[in-house]
């Protein structure tokens, strides 16, 4: 009896197919093409992630670096026009110190009046001079610093309208 049921067993063994079914291993090729597909799938997204936050930080260091060149710009600026208005007071108040003292004593008193007088109409003229001078200067002066301010306007992009810079005025 022994043998028979040996053979028994055998015969299931035989009975059970050797290769799965079709459809089984037909869904399980699919299950294992779509799992595959779907890694590739995570890693594109991760990757595109990646370089999108690799593009934020760049770009917010380039932000950052043109914030840092503008402030120095205008700190420059700002320098450069203190110092020609510092050193224009400073040449205005030597010229004006400087008619002062050839003003100050002119001649004893002895000297008639039209010598006097002569020395009086040079001085004046000479100081009319110098205002002309002084007035001349401050004229260029102030065009210089209005091309500045329009040149930094433009290039800046500090106007918000089509108004040139002579036009702005605070309200």
């Amino acid at each position: 009896m022994r043998r028979s049921d040996k053979h028994h067993n055998e015969f299931e063994e035989f009975a059970k197919p050797f290769l799965p079914d079709e459809s089984m291993e037909s869904t399980t090729a699919v299950a294992i093409e779509l799992r595959n597909k779907l890694v590739k799938l995570e890693q594109q997204v991760l990757a595109q992630y990646t370089a999108m936050a690799s593009y934020a930080t760049i770009a917010q260091q380039n932000v950052d670096h043109c914030r840092a060149e503008s402030r120095a710009d205008l700190d420059r600026l700002q320098a450069t026009l203190i110092g020609l208005v510092e050193k224009l007071r400073s040449e205005m108040l030597a010229r004006l110190s400087g008619a002062d003292h050839r003003a100050a004593p002119m001649q004893s008193l002895t000297v008639d009046g039209a010598t006097r007088l002569a020395a009086l109409e040079d001085h004046v003229a000479s100081m009319a001079g110098a205002l002309e001078i002084y007035a001349r200067e401050n004229a260029q002066l102030k065009s210089r610093l209005a091309e500045v301010v329009e040149r930094n306007l433009e290039n800046e992009g500090w106007l918000a309208t089509d108004a040139s810079a002579g036009e702005l005025s605070l309200l």
